[in-house]
């Protein structure tokens, strides 16, 4: 009986779990599109020693079966203990190594192949898929994974209608161009800290500016860590209960000396059937008033990292504000930008030399530029989740069409499943995703 075909679009680390998951399963012989290379993606390409991982060592293994894997190799390279947070270079080594390591192991059955192109089209056959290649190759598949990794950011239309460009924090030949001066971050993430880091180092960078609606910045990770009790924190399904037992449990845990890292920890495992279990509008509400307390609290900086950032807002490099842009324009060989103080009216003129869009991924696969993602959404092969945030998904994440209907083999992973999901973009959850795709193919 020939063995199955799968097809795994995207090669950073949302494909090469879901593929070397299934290669290993040997169930499928599977072929990875990628289309910037295999293993790196955006979230490891960086060479920057000061961008980490915001995950320790012991919890970022590629496999569900091998808790210890990355952990292991880590200290075979390095030296270094489970508890470091590793370089996000050092880890996109690692997931190459996974890759090829998963591609020797299946050599002799042809059961991993690394396929270099751009997918732009997939539609059904009878019991097939048929993916088409930007260069007019077609590749038949029985089953497609769709591990399109993060979308691009949008441009704020303050930006777009005044044609003041937006630098891409991860064009590294882009932030080296920036001349001196002042710079302005829009965004208050984890990667407005790596950008921070990164210009900080720049004698010709002057003040850094990081603007968000709230300022709010990621908090910091136990150091030394300490594992979460062993009772999950249960919560109800209604989101104002949920938010009102949380609140009390995390006064209690402090009462108890407990810090409030654990409350977090304690609720992650639960945290998809939360929120599969919440209305859309509650989930909407969610995104509009939670969400950037959620982000700071639960993606948080490994203590060194946000040590430095701390001492950077300390010294006056760096300096967060909250707020909105209401006007941008170039003046000579400067960006003049105006924005308004969270609670204001006034406005404040900043001049800066680049302008760096750290806000993040755009999940509205809508806007998406993707044309495998407009193709599929415009024949009605898929479609987006009713809260904006990537494709509507079944409990086995298989997308729906656009009658809400599954259709046999066709799965999605890592940060396009965040409407289904919510957590879909840290490595236990994508590891987790990629055993239970690969059981079910």
């Amino acid at each position: 009986m020939t063995r199955k075909h799968v097809v795994v679009v995207g090669a950073g680390f949302s494909g090469v779990a879901a593929a070397t998951a299934i290669a290993r399963s040997k169930r499928a012989r599977v072929t990875l599109i990628g289309r910037d290379g295999f293993g790196r993606g955006l979230a490891y390409g960086t060479k920057d020693p000061s961008h980490l991982l915001n995950v320790r060592a012991s919890n970022m293994s590629a496999r569900a079966d091998k808790a210890d894997d990355f952990a292991l190799w880590l200290h075979s390279k390095t030296g270094k203990d489970p508890g470091v947070f590793a370089t996000r270079s050092r880890y996109g080594d690692y997931v190459q190594s996974t890759l090829k390591q998963a591609q020797r192991a299946a050599m002799l059955s042809g059961g991993l192949k690394c396929l270099e192109g751009d997918a732009v089209s997939c539609r059904a056959g009878s019991g097939w898929w048929n993916i088409e290649l930007a260069s007019g190759r077609g590749i038949e598949a029985n089953g497609v994974v769709l591990a399109l990794g993060n979308p691009p950011v949008s441009i704020p239309v303050v930006f777009s209608d005044a044609s003041v460009p937006l630098v891409d924090p991860w064009d590294a030949k882009a932030m080296q161009r920036i001349g001196k001066g002042d710079v302005l971050l829009l965004g208050a993430g984890l990667t407005m800290i790596d950008v921070a880091l990164s210009l900080a180092a720049r004698p010709r960078i002057q003040t850094i500016y990081a603007l968000s609606r709230r300022g709010q910045t990621p908090r910091v990770h136990l150091d030394p860590p300490s594992p979460p009790p062993s009772t999950p924190l249960e919560l109800p399904p209604n989101l104002s209960d949920a938010l009102h037992l949380f609140r009390r449990e995390v006064r209690a845990m402090s009462e108890r000396g407990e810090p409030w890292q654990l409350a977090v920890d304690r609720m992650r495992g639960a945290t998809p059937a939360l929120w599969g279990g919440l209305s859309v509008e509650q989930q909407r509400r969610f995104l509009r008033h939670l969400r950037v307390w959620w982000d700071v609290h639960r993606h948080r900086a490994a203590p060194e990292i946000f040590s430095r950032a701390q001492d950077l807002q300390n010294s006056g490099k760096l300096r967060v504000l909250a707020g909105e842009v209401v006007s941008a324009q170039k003046v000579g060989r400067h960006y003049e930008v105006f924005h308004r103080q969270r609670g204001g009216r006034a406005r404040h003129r900043l001049e800066v030399a680049a302008v760096v869009n750290c806000t993040g991924a755009n999940l509205d696969l809508t806007r998406s530029p993707d044309p495998l993602v407009q193709q599929m959404l415009a024949e009605g092969l898929a479609r987006t989740h009713a809260t904006g945030l990537g494709f509507d998904l079944d409990e086995n994440a298989r997308v729906l069409d656009a009658r809400g209907q599954t259709q046999g083999s066709l799965y999605a992973i890592g940060p396009i499943t965040a409407g289904a999901f919510w957590e879909s973009t840290a490595v236990p959850e994508i590891r987790a995703r990629a055993a239970a795709i690969s059981a079910l193919i």
